[in-house]
């Protein structure tokens, strides 16, 4: 009797064991089977494995060949699906398909550009994808696709109206594209290699930036109008005095202002995340802080005085709005321009919110954009000649190139003040001439 007993307080302890174990797996899957990013297709098993599924090739038969890699933690599979994928770039996996384009496209977009670049950038690749190059050529294939098709393609684009650099990122698709067919010994030539994209006339005539400085005679009138509003007030002139990005304003915290030391501390941003599922389909977008744009763009910015004194304002406004509603709004860790909850703010929302003051305050004929003040910043510092090095390292641009081409939108009216001090260059000179040969005589 003790022993059945036994027994089946050891079947039942036995049964607990293994539930609590399945409990615990589901509950690890659950806060964990989300991919991190350059991870593809990872995901956790029932089993507590983790597991990726690769496609290397298409067989003579048409069927794909696919690979499953299994790992006791997400890193090692990530490990593990990177050299796959290096090793499938080295050929000899596949040969010649009779797959359409956009079928070998979103298998080499799923399981290689998708591990390769972050959410956001897979989301436009695969937007880019289906825009500008499924309609026209999804459905040939491989050995079908000539230069001249590719060429033809891309010449469209442009007699459309497309940008330059929209038509020149869809010929770098094509070409990474096909560089990997190639290397899968799918196609013998690169056809996209011949293929050059042209500006026109038209393209020539374009505005050369999309955002300009906000002008120096309605510099005064925007200024004026965001004072009217708690929020924009700060949060505009956080950009105009100091450069920073939208992203970077909404990411900052109390502990990266340094009110001592004048200097704003700059080493995070907002940014949306697409989430997908295993087919490339977003399911979902978050906004989440995150590192900077490049490593150039953590920085430390020194305050003007009028910025300096703008946030001290904010900073006043937000504890008193703390202490009545009795939450934490200036603490080290909370949210400069946070919501009156503590909570992160949407670029969209604040968007919304700016151009509803432009359009108040009859600004909106000049079509500014959040952007626009940035620009401004760097303009600024230009019409105070300011060497192009400190800008681009104030801006945070990785390259000085960058910092000239884009932001140099310095208002006209200082050309004709740069040649006036040509002229009165040379007066000084010719005074002092004329002084020196009279001494002689």
């Amino acid at each position: 009797m003790a022993t059945k007993t036994t027994d089946k307080m050891n079947t039942a302890s036995s049964k607990s064991k293994n539930k609590n174990t399945a409990k615990t797996v589901r509950k690890a899957k659950q806060k964990t089977s989300r991919r991190g990013r350059n991870e593809g297709t990872i995901y956790l098993r029932s089993d507590g494995r983790w597991c990726a599924m690769v496609t290397l090739g298409i067989a003579d038969s048409g069927r794909r060949i696919r690979k499953s890699i299994y790992g006791s933690t997400r890193a090692e599979v990530a490990v593990k699906m990177t050299s796959l994928l290096g090793e499938k770039l080295k050929g000899g996996h596949a040969s010649v398909t009779n797959d359409s384009l956009q079928t070998l496209m979103h298998e080499w977009l799923m399981t290689f550009k998708r591990a390769e670049v972050s959410a956001r950038t897979f989301e436009r690749t695969v937007s880019t994808a289906e825009k500008h190059i499924y309609p026209h050529i999804g459905e040939l294939k491989l050995d079908e696709i000539t230069p001249n098709i590719i060429q033809s393609v891309l010449n469209k684009m442009l007699l459309s109206g497309y940008a330059l650099p929209s038509v020149r990122k869809v010929k770098f698709l094509l070409n990474q594209f096909f560089t990997y067919t190639r290397s899968c010994k799918f196609i013998r030539d690169n056809p996209v290699s011949e293929c050059i994209v042209k500006s026109t006339k038209e393209h020539k005539e374009q505005k050369e930036e999309k955002y300009k400085a906000i002008p120096i005679e309605i510099r005064g009138l925007f200024l004026a109008a965001i004072s009217e509003d708690e929020l924009m007030k700060p949060l505009c002139m956080i950009q105009m005095f100091a450069g920073l990005r939208i992203g970077e304003a909404l990411a900052l915290k109390w502990k990266d202002i340094n009110f001592d030391a004048g200097v704003i501390n700059i080493d995070n941003a907002v940014t949306i995340v697409p989430e997908t599922d295993e087919t490339g389909k977003i399911i979902r977008r978050r906004t989440v802080i995150s590192d900077t744009k490049t490593a150039a763009s953590v920085r430390e910015v020194p305050m003007p005085e009028t910025l300096k004194t703008a946030l001290t304002e904010w900073h006043n406004i937000r504890w008193a709005l703390g202490r009545k509603v009795n939450i934490s709004l200036v603490d080290a860790n909370d949210l400069v321009f946070g919501t009156n909850k503590g909570k992160l703010r949407t670029y969209y929302g604040i968007k919304t919110m700016f151009d509803r003051l432009m359009k108040k305050s009859g600004l909106s004929r000049y079509k500014l954009h959040f952007h626009s003040l940035r620009h401004t910043y760097s303009s600024m510092l230009f019409e105070s000649h300011e060497n192009p090095k400190v800008i681009q390292m104030l801006l945070g641009h990785k390259d000085v190139t960058t910092t000239i081409k884009t932001y140099n939108s310095v208002d006209r009216s200082y050309f004709k003040q740069a040649v006036d001090k040509l002229d009165a260059k040379f007066e000084r000179h010719q005074q002092n001439n004329t002084t020196n040969l009279k001494k002689c005589t």
